[in-house]
């Protein structure tokens, strides 16, 4: 009887491995360089994302969408240097309402006289009806009288549009290049996620407008057209940037584009013009401030000065690089590319002729390519060197190689802190004290190798971050960005993101402050703008923020055996408005991603810091955070993961995710 009871119990069947990963925590940032079966996946620790894009940690571990550019005044209508109106149409004769909505599109043609980059469109408009969500208007080319191939897409900042009709900017801060006497259109509708219609009034003095109920799959003509004005200009991007602070506090920002110097103040609508004129084969300004006067080069004018009232040539030999160091103004000659000189100390504008250095020899085909004073030392690179110039004067000067024999690309490759200098070599971006290098890029090794055009790079050092812009293959002009976070202490060689349409070819610090705002020049038009107010609303002076995170190929400790996501759990913050976010996956080291469907996102109930959100008004308690869960459709031996959201003022915070996984048996 004990073997017979003994045999009547079922045997229990042998089962795959079933865990679960719970990954909450990105602050180490992105890593391209490592491989995906190499990548150690640390459950409930630490990890890196394959990809970060046009996002930031917005507290440890959790990743958010960044913000972008502003205008550099407040009523965020500046128009650049030599801006110009290309078309006006303003008539109240046969006014009327037209929607714009989710599905109702408008369509204006308008055809231009010369070449020119477009910068900036008004459009009359008014919200009387309580519309909601952000006003796209897209630039298109024409075929045949309707619009072909979008050029380039903004948008309208809603809050600008009110009850009654009043003209609302629309910003292009990748400026496109419009042909001469050629016909473009604007579209106009509301991004997804808003409700009812806007409107813009239309005139019967022209009737070239169409419209769309069917989002733009097809359009219609009209005996109307609508109200709108835009400008443009032929001046090229900013070639030199300087944040000018005078001892009683004024503070003037300073750049050059085209033939001319020029300051705007962050308060009013237009620039004013400091020099005019100049030599149009400069392509590189280097300003410095002292003794309440700038003093500037650009290779072909000499050493120019301005006092902040009139400005003037101090000489006329030509300099490339510009600085001050412990009291003397040290230049480098144009004709000699390894000298350096320097003026009389705290008598700028005098020059003794035996006060130079050739850096390390005359004319040794490795020029000077910037100077920068750290801790006591003036550091002098080359192409591929950097020198140490100690001392006070040249009674005790002395020149050594660095210990870290790295060189750079031009003064704008280089950035520094109040303790460190930070510059783009051929291998790498490093930071040094002047003794020591340190690698910052070995997480995105290749990436920077490949850089093809590293000479027209720029780099700054602002509020814990490192930004370096670079044009990347095919682009005339830096449009991308890599940004460290050094707010980590043990970790300054955290790359935070790969910021997308970031046109800037020069930055600084307002006021010269790493801890205030940064200022960034436009590469291809002359103006200037904010970058990552804490006011912007998550938007590229109106383009979209295009926000993605994306994991490396996990294969959790089992490369080799098939397994199923039995549940995928995402977690994101809850948001003020109705809009989506997008959840794909990847498998077996596809670079194709899938979409499991897009998510809602807006949360239930009031929202803290919601601008609509009225105190007293609003219940404790309702949710700020979404939890969804998933699941991937088929066997793989690996996955990889994304969350991806497009789009203008509607920014995500992506706040954790965990895999319930099972292994297939072998068998």
């Amino acid at each position: 009887m004990p073997w017979a009871r003994r045999i009547s119990k079922p045997i229990p069947a042998i089962r795959s491995v079933s865990d679960s990963y719970e990954l909450n925590d990105y602050s180490e940032g992105m890593n391209t360089f490592i491989g995906n079966d190499l990548m150690p996946v640390k459950n409930g620790g630490s990890n890196f994302w394959r990809l970060a894009q046009d996002a930031r940690i917005t507290t440890l571990g959790e990743y958010g969408t960044r913000k972008g550019f502003d205008n550099y005044n407040v009523d965020n209508s500046l128009a650049p240097v030599s801006a110009a109106s290309i078309v006006t149409r303003s008539s109240s004769t046969g006014a009327a309402d037209q929607n714009v909505g989710g599905v109702n599109y408008i369509a204006q043609p308008f055809t231009t006289v010369g070449a020119v980059r477009m910068v900036q469109a008004y459009f009359y408009m008014k919200n009387a009806n309580n519309a909601t969500g952000v006003p796209i208007v897209e630039l298109w080319t024409d075929n045949a009288g309707v619009p072909s191939t979008m050029v380039a897409r903004t948008s309208i900042n809603p809050a600008s549009i009110t009850s009654s009709y009043t003209y609302v900017p629309a910003n292009f801060a990748s400026a496109p290049s419009l042909s001469a006497t050629t016909k473009y259109h604007y579209v106009m509708y509301i991004q997804a996620g808003g409700s009812g219609n806007y409107n813009w009034r239309s005139t019967t003095t022209n009737t070239d407008a169409l419209t769309s109920v069917n989002s733009g799959v097809s359009y219609s003509s009209n005996s109307f057209g609508m109200n709108f004005y835009n400008y443009g200009t032929t001046s090229t991007g900013v070639i030199g940037l300087h944040s000018a602070v005078k001892s009683d506090g004024t503070t003037k920002t300073v750049f050059a584009n085209d033939t001319q110097v020029g300051w705007v103040n962050g308060v009013g609508s237009s620039v004013t013009a400091i020099k005019t004129g100049l030599n149009a084969s400069a392509s590189n300004y280097r300003f410095v401030t002292v003794n309440d006067i700038v003093y500037y080069v650009n290779g072909f004018d000499g050493l120019r000065k301005w006092d902040f009232t009139t400005e003037s040539q101090v000489n006329a030999t030509d300099y490339s690089h510009i600085c001050v160091h412990k009291g003397l103004l040290f230049l480098v000659e144009v004709d000699n590319p390894n000298r350096i000189v320097w003026s009389n100390f705290g008598v700028y504008e005098t020059f003794t002729s035996t006060d130079f250095l050739e850096v390390p020899a005359p004319k040794t085909g490795d020029p000077i390519t910037a100077l920068v004073s750290l801790n006591g030392y003036l550091l002098i690179f080359t192409r591929k060197n950097k020198y140490i110039l100690s001392g006070d004067d040249n009674s005790n000067f002395r020149l050594d190689e660095a210990p870290d024999q790295k060189g750079t690309f031009s003064q704008e490759t280089t950035t520094q802190d109040q303790n460190f200098v930070y510059y783009l070599s051929d291998d790498g971006v490093y930071r040094s004290n002047g003794n020591e290098a340190q690698l910052l890029s070995k997480n995105i090794y290749q990436d920077i190798l490949d850089i093809t055009n590293k000479g027209t790079s720029c780099m700054v050092v602002n509020r814990g971050r490192l930004y370096l812009w670079y044009a990347e293959d095919g682009s005339a002009v830096n449009n991308r960005c890599w940004v460290w976070n050094l707010n980590y202490s043990g970790r300054s060689d955290t790359v935070e993101s790969l910021d997308t349409d970031a046109y800037v070819s020069r930055a600084i610090s307002f006021g010269n402050d790493e801890d205030t705002n940064l200022i960034v020049g436009n590469a291809y038009v002359g103006t200037v703008h904010w970058q990552e107010l804490l006011s912007n609303d998550y938007n590229n002076m109106g383009g979209d923020i295009n926000f993605r995170l994306e994991t490396h190929h996990m294969h959790f400790g089992s490369p080799s055996v098939l397994k199923e996501i039995r549940r995928w759990i995402i977690r994101v913050s809850a948001q003020s408005a109705n809009y989506d976010i997008d959840p794909q996956y990847a498998y077996d080291l596809r670079s194709s991603f899938q979409s499991i469907g897009s998510l809602g996102v807006q949360g239930s109930g009031y929202t803290w810091g919601d601008s609509g959100t009225v105190w007293g008004s609003f219940t404790w308690g309702n949710n700020a955070e979404w939890q969804f869960t998933k699941i991937v459709p088929g066997e793989y031996r690996r996955f990889a993961f994304a969350y991806v959201h497009y789009a203008a003022r509607q920014p995500q915070t992506f706040l954790g995710h965990t895999f319930v996984y099972q292994l297939r048996r072998i068998r």
